[in-house]
């Protein structure tokens, strides 16, 4: 009977921890750039496979809040949201999520929507969004690369003027400012995650990754779920995706120094075994790990043998989930090449 409890307690305290999977979209359109593009027939299964699987579609507001504050989230929870205020959205995924009363975020170049460009939506549309749940969140003002700044100015004068100056036009026009931001591109540097965190913003990336407790608060994860990665089977297994307890200070300075890159990572060992932790470089395919294990804590090093040539790339590790066959944790490395333009 002891034996029996013994395991049973064991069992439990390997449990998997609930987390957060954020997807992200741009174009819900058939005649836009097929790399950011999902076709309005391919986001419907994308909704009806949410509705299949499960999964609880949260304010990403509301469950960034409750993360960040230690509070439990719903199991399979999922976050749904939209870069850039393409008026396809509002056209071709706002009724699919009105119809399910579901939430989800928009993340808004305000310049592009001050400027009525044909493609975007205005602010009038933004607020019929918001009015029904949306929350209307910062993407910048002209979605620059944020590393490359202008000359004349210094950094911080330039994310003033990007990052809170955006922030200033969603406050006029909706009556908020949630400082809630996603980074045009996916690119940050260590100086502007400590800048955002200063200025009070959570931040999201265009890294893949599940969501949890610990992560790294201006350096959150999302499954671009657009183009390549429109694919229902291998969206399905990361809706079920788990995060790994890796620390914030473990997030590496993505700007690359012309070396291969290298990474190390210490990850609380619960509900995985470590010799079934595997890593891989995109476009590369498995690396090689070396792994020590010290006090429940792994420590992973990693570094694929040459450098990396395309403008962004990522390492991302994965090992299934002991109490739930078919689940995976999942974390992921970005990568910037800062000699490539136009990345």
């Amino acid at each position: 009977m002891r034996l029996f409890l013994f395991f049973s307690c064991l069992f439990v305290g390997l449990q998997a921890q609930a987390g957060l999977v954020i997807l992200q979209y741009h174009h819900v359109d058939e005649s836009t750039p097929a790399i950011t593009s999902v076709s309005p027939e391919v986001f419907r299964s994308h909704m009806q496979l949410l509705e299949d699987e499960g999964m609880t579609v949260v304010d990403l507001e509301d469950a960034m809040l409750n993360l960040l504050a230690g509070e439990p989230l719903p199991e399979r929870a999922v976050a749904i949201t939209f870069d850039d205020a393409y008026q396809s959205i509002f056209d071709h995924a706002w009724p699919e999520l009105n119809g399910r009363d579901w939430p989800f975020t928009v993340f808004v170049n305000t310049d592009a929507v001050d400027g009525r460009y044909s493609d975007m939506m205005d602010w009038d549309a933004l607020r019929t969004l918001q009015k029904h749940g949306a929350l209307i969140a910062n993407h910048t003002r002209s979605h620059p690369y944020l590393l490359e700044v202008p000359a004349g100015t210094t950094a911080r004068e330039w994310w003033e003027n990007e990052i809170n100056g955006a922030e200033k036009r969603i406050e006029e026009e909706t009556g908020r400012s949630p400082k809630i931001f996603a980074y045009p591109y996916g690119e940050y540097t260590p100086e502007l995650v400590n800048w955002l965190k200063n200025e009070g913003y959570i931040a999201f990336g265009q890294q893949s990754g599940a969501v949890g407790a610990t992560s790294h608060p201006q350096v959150i994860p999302r499954f671009p779920a657009s183009g390549a990665y429109a694919d229902t089977n291998t969206l399905k297994t990361k809706l079920h995706s788990l995060p790994f307890a890796i620390q914030p200070e473990d997030s590496a300075d993505p700007i690359l120094t012309g070396k291969a890159p290298g990474l190390t990572l210490h990850i609380p060992v619960q509900d995985f075994l470590p010799r079934q932790l595997a890593c891989y470089a995109a476009g590369v395919g498995k690396l090689a790990l070396q792994t020590e294990e010290d006090n429940g804590i792994v420590e992973v090093t990693m570094q694929q043998d040459s450098p990396v040539r395309s403008g962004r790339s990522r390492y991302n590790c994965t090992a299934p989930s002991l109490s739930q066959p078919g689940r995976y944790y999942w974390y992921s490395q970005l990568w910037i090449n800062t000699d490539i333009k136009n990345r």
